[in-house]
């Protein structure tokens, strides 16, 4: 029921002529899965839960939906609250393959006593989870690596991507300007804005044609800071778009994405998000936003330390200052030609994630021979 743009390639991959996908959520999340299958919604069975009910009831209705339907495998897209209840219907349901996909590492596999009672009652479900699950899942090839270490090789471990290659790539030239993109909502420990509005300013002093377009919504008074921010920027040859709105729509979010030459990943490399847990992006947690390339066959402009899947490092343009960044937009907006590389790498790249090529790199869940 979280992170339903990760969900979704997984209903795609085990959409297959001999499984029947049971998929189990919350109303939110199911009109964000209309947004994306559109009128392919309809070829799945849906359990539609109410969540705002009494928690005890919540899970007790998804108890007995699941064993309505006996299911062979549970596959849980992640679960960041709530561990006791899930590991209590998961004992009752003894389903035989439960497959739980790790978005945060640290957070499920490091988790510690504490003093304060939230903590600790994550910290208890936490175990209790880890002891009942035998397989679990990575969305990024450069994290099995640490989940193997964190499990000491006691589980079984799959590689399902944060999203499948299925569309055309648009196909774009640089004319008036360069267009980047920065996925995701506007969270202070997510990403790093001020190197966002440095970029825009350099650029503007260069006489840059550059257009910074921040795709996500935001929920607090960082977020509308942010918001406010760009929106009074006054400014010539680079401009920064944002959203007032708490969430982009899905049509709007794939449109922005089509039409932009690179997604700009500003991420906070080394940040703790769950209860001060330290982890590090591409290495213990990965960004979504390199699913976000993936899906629509964009290049990457990344950070020099971000550990990226080693696929996908071809259409990678590395920086370790906005000086260096800077200097290599300005050149290849000289030599605008030179995109055209970029773009096809990209292209070659996100054809390594198929619905085929990702089940076939994942016969255990798939059944393949």
């Amino acid at each position: 029921m979280e992170h339903f743009e990760g969900a979704y390639p997984i209903i795609q991959l085990f959409d297959m002529p001999a499984n029947e996908v049971v998929v189990f959520t919350n109303t939110y999340t199911y009109q964000r899965f209309v947004e994306l299958f559109k009128d392919d919604i309809s070829r799945f069975q849906w359990v539609v839960i109410d969540k705002k009910r009494n928690r005890w009831l919540f899970f007790w209705q998804l108890y007995k939906a699941a064993r309505k339907h006996q299911l062979e495998l549970f596959y849980v897209n992640t679960i960041s609250n709530n561990h006791i209840f899930y590991a209590w219907m998961l004992g009752l349901l003894r389903i035989r393959r439960v497959v739980l996909t790790v978005h945060d590492l640290n957070c499920m596999f490091r988790s510690h006593w504490s003093l304060k009672l939230r903590p600790s009652l994550h910290h208890i479900g936490k175990k209790a989870l880890i002891k009942r699950i035998k397989e679990f899942n990575v969305i990024s090839e450069a994290m099995i690596e640490n989940i193997r270490e964190a499990t000491r090789n006691e589980k079984t471990i799959h590689n399902l991507p944060g999203s499948v290659f299925r569309i055309e790539q648009s196909v774009l030239t640089i004319n008036n300007c360069i267009h980047l993109v920065v996925c995701g909502g506007l969270e202070k420990k997510r990403r790093d804005y001020g190197q966002v509005f440095e970029l825009v300013k350099t650029a503007e002093e260069k006489q840059l044609p550059l257009h910074i377009t921040l795709l996500g919504g935001y929920v607090d008074e960082f977020g509308r800071s942010i918001v406010q921010k760009a929106m009074a920027l006054n400014t010539k040859y680079a401009r920064l778009s944002v959203y007032d709105s708490s969430l982009v729509p899905q049509d709007e979010f794939d449109k922005q994405l089509n039409n932009a030459h690179f997604i700009l990943i500003t991420d906070v490399i080394d940040t703790a998000i769950c209860f001060a847990i330290p982890e590090t992006y591409g290495r213990t947690k990965s960004s979504g936003n390199v699913f976000d390339g993936i899906k629509h066959a964009r290049p990457f402009i990344v950070p020099q330390q971000l550990r990226m899947p080693a696929n996908l490092e071809s259409s990678c343009c590395r920086y370790s200052s906005n000086e260096q960044l800077i200097t290599f937009l300005s050149e290849l907006y000289q030599n605008r030609n030179d995109y055209m590389v970029w773009q096809q790498q990209a292209l070659a790249n996100s054809k390594e994630y198929t619905i085929d090529k990702i089940r076939s790199r994942n016969p255990a869940l798939f059944n393949l021979s």
